[in-house]
């Protein structure tokens, strides 16, 4: 059902362009022939608008005002409007694009029509006019001059009216042209009754305020979707193009930027007009690319780019003559790169689900109607202006592919938090619910993992009253990967209780273990075996930080030196084991590198030497105390908890 109504769609906008190519076949109105437009048979008092076009009178290089006419004056020749004077073709007569001209056009009406009010919508012409109606200047934009330098260019449709006062009402124009690459009349001059005519023009201003809105409404609706997607860069792109366009169709069409902010220049208008459309280009193949990874080929990427912003640097700095006629070679670009995007969009929507239906009508559409208006600005066909149609049609549609691919999103992301949970209850499974204390021996650990869950783990075997042992493992990465391998550690020490006073076999044994089933994730870890009754500590490491150990009466942290290779990587490793003694009150401190490689706004690491400084300025605390003190005196120096770059582990164990 949804893919019938979008066939359905597309057909409907195809049919619709070819009943306005074809509408003067099939519907019948009047037409200039050799500058009269005859409506002495037409009803002028129905609410139907007529479009002045057919052959008018045509004077070029000649500002003929309507009172130096003389009777039965032969025009230099008829020239069809609307098209510009230059793109005629098989006419006699060749026209350039820069010059001045006079047209001319009476309207024959029925007698008893005249004393009548009439309306007319003058569009915008290339690039100045002054309009004249029975021999009474009606509108004007710009300064009609006959050189660059006479002539001041301006832009704007204007609705204006008369009154029929015979039954041959006479149309002026003088219009000049030296700054675009078409001059004269180029869209349709409407005449008609106030009201139907009014409701035209107001037509046209609610379908462009209402495009725009639609489309600011689609850019703050996809800069929410980016933010809660935390950097889903399709989104961010998508409302740059959404604002990049709304800002253009503020400066063609209806003109209403021209119209709040008149006073700036005119080639400061066709800058920005010409500008937008270099830059909607970009952001829209950049919205592609971030859509479809690795689909849209890097070179033509950069190509692109490189391609539309030396022209946006060509439309800054040269005269608006040279951008005018620079714009052929931006649509045959805006064409290629449409084309290519349109085949990487077929291609990776190929699978027939909702959201790629979704994607290609409202392409294609888009694509459509914008070859539509390149080919009906260059004047090759005869059509109506469709872009803001196939524009709402196509943000529509990405609007409804966004929300799909969003709900994905927050589908998966409560999969994954769910997932989390899972792994945090089975992470808590693994380390220990508490630690042990004796009569000879005190332990406190603290564990903040960076993420919901991390990749640190430390355990203990608590053999008698006296003897103790105790691993730190750090696995590389976060997250759930570092949490699954982790587990695998925890699995590896659970079966070297019969090591547990042998730290070198411990480790080696482990290593067998692990080795080949980590991912080839490198694994560090330290094992201490402590023995109080004998006054020693034996250690064995394996790329892990150096354990500390503070001397009561010394008041002095010192770091034992213990050599040894990582866990998980090499098939066997050979530990050595290191015994230091230990006294009354001594302290053991065993960490991970979350601490002391901790980095602050200025990109230093908190250090070794920071933190063994910590540990002997408060060596009156207890070891819970200690512990709180380093963890806050570790978060501080990062800025706060969510700048933590890393797991954090501590294990301080300290002897009666």
């Amino acid at each position: 059902m949804g893919n019938k109504c979008i066939v359905g769609i597309i057909c409907f906008v195809v049919v619709a362009f070819f009943i306005s190519c074809n509408q003067k076949q099939i519907f019948y109105k009047p037409k200039a022939i050799e500058g009269v437009l005859d409506l002495r048979n037409w009803d002028e008092s129905a609410n139907q608008v007529i479009s002045l076009d057919g052959d008018w009178e045509f004077y070029w290089n000649q500002l003929i005002e309507p009172s130096q006419f003389k009777k039965d004056m032969q025009p230099f020749t008829y020239i069809e409007v609307p098209k510009a004077w230059n793109k005629q073709g098989n006419f006699r007569y060749s026209f350039p694009a820069f010059g001045y001209a006079t047209y001319r056009l009476h309207i024959l009406h029925d007698q008893k029509y005249v004393g009548q009010i009439k309306t007319l919508i003058m569009p915008y012409v290339h690039s100045a006019y002054t309009l004249w109606v029975n021999g009474k200047i009606l509108s004007r934009n710009g300064k009609v001059g006959t050189s660059k330098s006479t002539m001041v260019p301006f832009q704007l449709p204007v609705i204006t009216q008369f009154v029929i006062d015979s039954t041959d009402t006479e149309v002026v124009m003088h219009i000049s042209n030296f700054q675009q690459r078409t001059g004269g009349i180029l869209r349709s001059i409407k005449y008609g009754n106030y009201d139907i005519i009014n409701k035209q023009y107001e037509l046209g201003l609610f379908i462009t305020l209402f495009v725009t809105a639609a489309l600011f409404i689609i850019l703050l609706y996809h800069i929410g979707l980016f933010v809660v997607n935390k950097g889903y860069k399709p989104n961010l792109y998508f409302a740059l193009f959404c604002a990049i366009i709304g800002f253009r169709l503020l400066l063609t069409d209806e003109k209403l930027f021209v119209k709040l902010v008149p006073s700036l220049p005119w080639d400061v208008y066709l800058r920005m007009e010409y500008s937008t459309l270099l830059f909607a280009v970009i952001f829209f193949t950049h919205f592609i690319d971030s859509l479809y990874p690795k689909m849209v080929n890097s070179i033509i990427l950069w190509t692109s780019d490189i391609y539309f912003s030396l022209f946006f640097i060509f439309v800054l700095v040269v005269p608006i003559s040279y951008a005018s006629y620079g714009l052929i070679f931006i649509q045959i670009g805006l064409v290629a790169v449409g084309l290519y995007l349109l085949s990487i969009i077929l291609k990776a929507t190929s699978t027939e689900t909702t959201n790629s239906f979704i994607y290609i009508s409202g392409t294609i559409i888009l694509f459509f109607t914008l070859i539509n208006d390149i080919l009906y600005t260059q004047q090759l066909i005869h059509s109506i202006y469709l872009f803001e149609i196939g524009l709402l049609v196509f943000v529509f549609t990405q609007s409804l592919a966004a929300l799909e691919e969003s709900i994905k999103i927050q589908n998966r992301l409560i999969a994954i938090n769910s997932e989390l949970e899972i792994a945090r209850r089975i992470q808590k499974t693994i380390l220990p619910e508490v630690v042990p204390s004796t009569r000879s021996i005190h332990v406190e650990a603290c564990y903040i993992p960076m993420d919901e869950i991390g990749g640190d783990f430390y355990h203990f075997y608590e053999l008698d009253d006296e003897r103790l042992g105790i691993i730190i493992a750090d696995v590389t990465g976060h997250g759930i990967p570092a949490s699954l391998i982790a587990s695998t550690v925890n699995i590896a020490f659970s079966l070297q209780r019969n090591q547990a006073d042998n730290p070198a076999v411990l480790l080696a044994n482990m290593n067998s273990i692990l080795f080949g089933k980590t991912g080839e994730q490198p694994i560090t870890a330290l094992y201490a075996y402590i023995d109080a009754s004998q006054r020693v500590v034996k250690f064995s490491r394996a790329g892990h930080p150096l354990p500390l150990i503070w001397n009561k009466s010394s008041n002095k942290v010192i770091e034992i030196n213990v050599p040894g290779k990582i866990l998980g990587v090499f098939k066997t490793i050979r530990n050595d084991i290191i015994t230091y003694p230990i006294h009354s009150n001594d302290r053991i401190i065993l960490y991970t590198d979350g601490i002391t490689e901790i980095r602050n706004s200025r990109n230093e690491i908190f250090g070794i030497e920071r933190f063994m400084s910590c540990i002997e300025k408060n060596h009156n605390k207890s070891t819970a105390e200690l512990i709180d003190i380093i963890v806050d005196t570790v978060i501080q120096w990062a800025g706060s908890k969510n700048k933590i770059t890393d797991d954090i582990t501590i294990v301080i164990v300290e002897i009666k």
